[in-house]
């Protein structure tokens, strides 16, 4: 049996070691389902930009997965770097991230809490509000007024919203 004081040596040891994580997860999730050939994706770029920066140091993990069947790692790289958003993005190869969340278009964000379960499905805002059709600006914000009721510990009154943009061939 090992006394606290081993215990604690041997925890710092483990989390400075190679194979450690460089910090403990996040306590929320969000995932943007996104298409570099989307208008309605590169239309909510700047959002996106501005959600993220917003949230920063706020214990969110913020990722985007581009569920295309075609599309190379160096496209995916590109884009963000073309908006110079600020999060990391995958591929969703046989798109089983859009299965598991049943996401269906482009733009459409998923907020998990630290279980994986999730609290917010839906469109960004109310900013494109029918298939083609948008708003001056957005009246409504989904996605940050979830994140704030998660962040202060508050239900999510609105959990799920009709995302619009360009379909997920699933």
């Amino acid at each position: 049996m090992i006394n606290r004081a081993q215990f604690l040596l041997l925890l710092g040891s483990l989390l400075l070691s190679e194979n450690a994580l460089p910090h403990a997860p996040a306590k929320f999730r969000v995932i943007f389902f996104l298409d570099p050939e989307c208008p309605v994706t590169n239309a909510y770029m700047a959002e996106i930009k501005k959600i993220t920066g917003d949230y920063a140091g706020k214990d969110i993990a913020f990722e985007a997965i581009f569920p295309m069947q075609t599309i190379k790692d160096a496209d995916i790289s590109a884009f963000l770097k073309k908006y110079n958003a600020g999060i990391s993005g995958r591929k969703d190869p046989g798109l089983q991230q859009s299965k598991r969340y049943k996401a269906t278009v482009m733009p459409e964000v998923v907020v998990l809490n630290a279980a994986g379960l999730p609290v917010y499905q839906g469109a960004i805002d109310n900013w494109y509000y029918a298939l083609g059709k948008s708003r001056p600006k957005a009246t409504e914000h989904y996605l940050r007024n979830a994140l704030d009721a998660a962040l202060a510990g508050d239900p999510v009154l609105v959990s799920k919203t009709e995302a619009f943009g360009c379909l997920i061939n699933l």
